[in-house]
């Protein structure tokens, strides 16, 4: 089988297209991903925001092929060059793991409880890279070194339940590092760890990205969690993009709606003394029969009938730039005709401060 040219080298890594991703349930057909287009370019870091619910998640396990068998994908996942969504199941297993890994939020649940850590870490280099059964300790040993866990050697012969929730999480991802990804997805990988921990892994990740040169996305419902350690930012809501652009520029300058509302909900060490937070009234609309329009207008207290027309709070093709789908933005400028989202990265774009 022959393998498809690589894209050139100024092109995204990752390049998704109008992804749409429906899944049947016994209640119906669950609209997760809704015409989804985005970009991430080599070594760049990419942060997807959004509350629970908004498809970030489904996006991810969209990108890795990790859906229920009677899922339905449409539009088209790109990934240095070569379509995902129509590669052949053999090219896929070349790819998984040795260029692109997932590291999940719940660690007890992506390691086995039953099998040693030295097993769970070797296998994967034994059967993708070929090193043989001494080789592949060793480098074992040198990635758990890499990624923070004391005394790695002896922790080789652990199971995963005779270590922390943080010393899981380091396990997992030295695991998904082990082949040496050009893209790690992160998917919410610090929620079921306390604020110390969090800060530590997170910034195992940003420095992992930096030395190896791999791309990052990064995925939460946190927006803390992205803003300093992301070149580009994403917004979802509803199994759509709504906003994205330049990290710090979306933080300081949000257009949507949506984006605006998350970032007055979220606690700020500079607000005076027993401020009322912002709260978001109402929740998400039904996964199964979404309305027309902006799927956030019935949470906006600036929607008008303009919001709820057929073709509102849809996004185009990426314009370059600072894009959202709003009708009424927070600065009250108008939308470009055909307005889109664009997280296209460029070489040497500013990331936010920390």
């Amino acid at each position: 089988m022959k393998t498809p040219d690589p894209a050139p080298p100024d092109a995204p890594l990752l390049e998704i297209d109008g992804l749409h991703t429906y899944i049947p349930t016994s209640a119906g057909v669950v609209r997760a991903v809704d015409n989804v287009s985005l970009s991430l370019r080599r070594g760049g870091a990419l942060g997807i925001v959004g509350e629970s619910g908004s498809g970030k998640s489904v996006l991810a396990r969209s990108v890795m092929g990790l859906l229920p068998p009677d899922a339905v994908r449409s539009g088209r996942i790109g990934y240095d060059g070569q379509d995902l969504l129509t590669a052949a199941p053999a090219r896929l297993r070349e790819l998984w793991g040795t260029r692109l890994a997932i590291v999940f939020q719940d660690p007890s649940r992506s390691l086995n409880p039953v099998v040693r850590v030295e097993r769970q870490l070797t296998e994967g280099m034994r059967r993708h890279l070929g090193l043989g059964r001494s080789q592949a300790r060793d480098r074992a040993v040198q990635l758990l070194a890499e990624v923070g866990v004391p005394d790695p050697e002896k922790r080789l012969s652990n199971y995963p339940g005779q270590m922390s929730g943080g010393m899981r999480q380091r396990v997992m991802i030295a695991v998904a590092l082990s082949c040496e990804p050009e893209l790690l997805i992160a998917d919410e990988p610090t929620t079921a760890l306390d604020v110390t921990i969090q800060r530590q892994i997170l910034d195992l990740l940003d420095h992992l990205r930096s030395a190896r040169g791999m791309a990052l996305m990064l995925i939460s419902h946190d927006l803390g969690v992205v803003s300093g350690r992301t070149e580009q930012i994403a917004v979802m809501y509803s199994g759509r993009v709504v906003e994205g652009g330049p990290t710090p520029t979306v933080f300081a300058h949000p257009q949507h709606r949506y984006t605006e509302a998350l970032l007055s909900a979220t606690p700020s060490l500079t607000a005076a003394r027993h401020s009322r937070l912002r709260v978001i009234p109402g929740g998400l609309p039904s996964v199964y029969d979404p309305p027309v329009g902006c799927r956030f207008a019935a949470r906006c207290a600036h929607a008008t009938e303009a919001c709820t027309a057929s073709g509102a709070g849809v996004l185009g093709e990426p314009s370059g730039g600072h894009d959202h789908s709003c009708e009424h933005p927070v600065s009250g400028k108008a939308l470009t005709p055909n307005g889109a989202l664009s997280v296209t990265q460029e070489e040497g774009g500013s990331s936010c401060g920390r």
